[in-house]
């Protein structure tokens, strides 16, 4: 039985992309993991290309397209590993990142969810190694990381599969409730952006789920209003601190659907407000 569950969902990813991610996970120093790739619908050659890779360690998968985070929690609930890492179908993971998150984890059996620093266009976004839910109130300050299985049953930590977009935020969220959360303090895979990826092609939906995530974490952390600004305060004054400056206050427009919507940044959040319908 391996140690380590590796999932992949993939739809409709680029060839380039979908070989560089998935050799990226077969050339990984650590060797004891099965490779769960789910491919959720794709229309494209995504399927071809999957199969032409022979490794063993590849258990391929399709279904209807249902989402990542469907895709994602039924990966989950057939894999058999101790460690579950999630993998994006476009991002390179570091040859050594298994090995150093495992490493990370057999260390430190406290931590439920370990991820890492991570490069954009080779710059080093650097993230906190201690994450508490106030951290996660400010930004979703990790990502693609490597969790226990047994706390993802044991606490019911399956992903969200009613959010289109931050999935993945509310579940740290969720988990920093009660568990703790780390991240390696080096960057161990390159996170790819461009027009046509979901963070980009699906940033106002992105923006209001994440508004919802930090609209639950402020009622799950008080009920009183005034108490809940003063954390919100404290959020993002450790943002700023941690991260570098953020705009105090700007509005902008936008337009999607024939509607208009005011885009509010305040202190480092983001709120999209839906305003009326208007005419080219």
């Amino acid at each position: 039985m391996p140690e380590v569950s590796v999932i992949m969902p993939v739809f409709n990813t680029k060839e380039e992309f979908l070989r560089k991610a998935v050799e990226s996970i077969l050339n990984q120093t650590y060797k004891d993991f099965e490779f769960i790739i789910v491919n959720d619908g794709s229309e494209n050659n995504a399927e071809e290309v999957i199969l032409s890779y022979k490794d063993e360690r590849i258990k391929y998968f399709k279904q209807s397209n249902a989402g990542a985070a469907a895709s994602r929690n039924n990966a989950i609930k057939i894999a058999a590993g101790e460690y579950i890492a999630i993998v994006d179908s476009d991002d390179i993971y570091y040859n050594t990142r298994l090995e150093k998150m495992v490493d990370y984890l057999d260390k430190h059996p406290d931590i439920s969810l370990v991820g890492t620093w991570y490069k954009i266009n080779n710059k080093i976004i650097r993230l906190p190694e201690v994450i508490g839910i106030v951290d996660l109130l400010a930004d979703c300050c990790t990502t693609l990381p490597l969790m226990r299985k047994s706390h993802i049953e044991k606490y019911n930590l399956y992903y969200d599969e009613s959010l289109i977009c931050a999935e993945d935020y509310d579940l740290y969220a969720r988990t920093a409730g009660f568990l703790k959360i780390a991240n390696i303090q080096e960057a161990l895979f390159d996170y790819r952006v461009y027009i046509s990826n979901t963070s980009t092609t699906k940033r106002e939906e992105r923006i209001i789920s994440s508004f919802k995530v930090q609209d639950k974490i402020l009622k799950y952390l008080s009920s009183d209003e005034h108490i809940r600004k003063k954390i919100l305060d404290i959020a993002y004054s450790k943002k700023n601190k941690t991260y570098g400056k953020e705009k105090i206050f700007s509005i902008k427009n936008l337009y999607k659907n024939w509607t208009k919507y005011k885009m509010i940044t305040l202190l480092g959040m983001e709120i999209l407000v839906p305003l009326v319908r208007y005419r080219k």
